[in-house]
């Protein structure tokens, strides 16, 4: 099929409104494709009505009310070729996710809080930032594609950026962790042609936690039946040896103590390509 610029149909047709000038016929039926993408001029002479269609598809064997682009009178619409051979992607890459020593247990994570010193720890430290990442992809994927997408529409064209962040529970996959926060920032351009928008940046990915009160009771209990019988058993014990003139066992041992809370955080990024329509109506993203 043969390619015009849909200018020269615009401009012939003002010719014949303007002065009776026959439009071609060749500039008259040939059109570039099936399908076109209405453009205005976008600024505050446009019609609402056309304003509203900016950005949107139409055929040329069915015209919207009032025309095609530049056919209704003082319109300075265009209409752009519509390439609808287009298939839609968004794909992730991240970076930074792998490395570490050996997964804590449980107690290793209540160990460090009575004997870290309140230092502060990497997941991937704990052996558990691949498992949790891949945790979070799973929930947020396809949120933060259609974040991007929406972003990169209102852009269009250009660079832009945004932000995300949320509380994800991740104590199914580290109970220890529990409720967790999660966010970043995305950083990329859109650069649309024939309705389609072509997307790409890169996120920068962010968790902060902190590991406070194991017990949320402020002590650490060693060890129960040694608890009781400090507690209990030798404070009467001693006792009873005092009234009948016998020395203590010994300096009660309370078999309690005190920890410290400790940061527990990340970071890691990733890398976002992707193609989709300007028109959300007509894409499978946003």
């Amino acid at each position: 099929m043969t390619l015009i610029d849909p200018q020269e149909y615009r401009e012939a047709f003002v010719q014949y409104l303007r002065k009776g000038t026959p439009i071609r016929f060749e500039t008259k039926n040939t059109r570039p494709t099936t399908h076109y993408v209405w453009r205005t001029r976008r600024d505050g002479k446009v019609r609402s009505s056309h304003a509203e269609r900016e950005g949107q598809v139409f055929s040329w064997d069915d015209p919207p009310e009032g025309g095609h682009p530049g056919e209704d009178y003082g319109c300075r619409c265009t209409a752009e070729p519509y390439l609808s051979q287009t298939s839609e992607f968004m794909e992730i890459s991240l970076q930074g996710v792998s490395g570490g020593g050996a997964a804590w247990s449980s107690r290793d994570f209540v160990n460090h809080y009575y004997r870290g010193n309140g230092r502060g720890v990497t997941v991937r430290e704990t052996g558990h930032l691949s498992a949790i990442v891949e945790e979070y992809m799973a929930q947020v994927e396809s949120k933060l594609k259609d974040q991007v997408a929406r972003e990169a529409r209102k852009k269009r064209d250009g660079s832009f950026t945004d932000t995300f962040y949320n509380t994800y529970g991740m104590t199914g996959v580290v109970f220890s962790i529990g409720d967790t926060v999660i966010g970043g920032e995305f950083s990329g351009s859109a650069e649309e042609r024939h309705g389609v928008l072509s997307v790409e940046g890169s996120f920068d990915f962010y968790l902060r936690d902190e590991f406070a009160d194991p017990a949320d009771i402020g002590i650490e209990v060693i060890d129960p039946g040694e608890t009781i019988f400090e507690n209990i058993h030798r404070p009467l014990d001693n006792y009873l040896r005092g009234r009948t003139g016998l020395p203590p066992r010994g300096p009660q041992r309370l078999g309690v103590q005190t920890g410290e809370p400790y940061s527990i955080t990340d970071d890691w990024s990733g890398t976002l390509s992707g193609q989709l329509y300007l028109d959300p109506a007509r894409s499978a993203y946003g």
